[in-house]
């Protein structure tokens, strides 16, 4: 059985939810590259993808399903990603930059993944994802360091309470493959947890890795 292995962490039940849910990607680069494979391992079928840019070179040092010369946007090739894995999947692709104008497209979604790499679309995800009571898992990543906040709406506070008006940086972020594909995995596991109905302590927690020194902190906000 395919999900032999994991139905004693998730239970038989919490199998069906994930196979039933319907889940929202925002963003396919590196993050949502991972956390798009894991879920689909996991047993996740029903997606909704969120990505308008074309790959580029300097993303396959930690976007492994994309190849140079590509000119489809990410999003298209994530949702024939999911297909290969698992042909059953129905996956809906769209290759436009999320914003508040554009948001409907997770409307019926029973979580959102948070895989952005701007602090003002977040923002704007996240007045979304409270809006409409669909739980949100943001994941970020600079370098060596990361962070992962699960927010559940009516239970937690906001993404807009943890980062307020933070801006941008300006010019790319280094990024190292293996450091996003922890973070990645960590916000698979909190997505898998909220699909199976599982408790979780790390509702409304602002979680920090810091994977040059191997330090992890917390902090509820409030």
């Amino acid at each position: 059985m395919r999900y032999e292995r994991q139905i004693p962490v998730v239970t038989e039940d919490g199998q069906r939810r994930i196979q039933s849910a319907r889940v929202g990607i925002a963003g396919c680069g590196g993050l949502g590259v991972n956390v798009i494979t894991n879920l689909v391992t996991a047993g996740v079928t029903q997606f909704v993808l969120c990505d308008h840019d074309v790959p580029d070179i300097t993303n396959l040092n930690r976007q492994y399903i994309y190849y140079p010369g590509d000119m489809r946007p990410k999003a298209e090739v994530a949702a024939q990603w999911v297909l290969a894995l698992n042909p059953i999947a129905e996956v809906e692709a769209h290759a436009q930059p999320f914003s508040k104008d554009t948001a409907s497209m997770f409307l019926g979604c029973d979580i959102i993944v948070d895989c952005l790499d701007s602090f003002s679309a977040r923002m704007e995800l996240s007045d979304f994802a409270a809006e409409n009571d669909i739980p949100l898992v943001h994941g970020g990543i600079e370098g060596l360091n990361g962070q992962m906040f699960v927010m559940v709406p009516g239970e937690t506070a906001t993404l807009r309470d943890v980062y307020g008006d933070r801006r941008d940086p300006e010019g790319p972020l280094p990024a190292l493959g293996a450091a996003v594909a922890c973070i990645a995995a960590m916000q698979s596991v909190e997505a898998v947890k909220l699909l199976a109905g599982m408790p979780s302590e790390a509702r409304g927690k602002l979680i920090t890795v810091d994977m040059g020194g191997w330090s992890v902190e917390s902090a509820r906000i409030s």
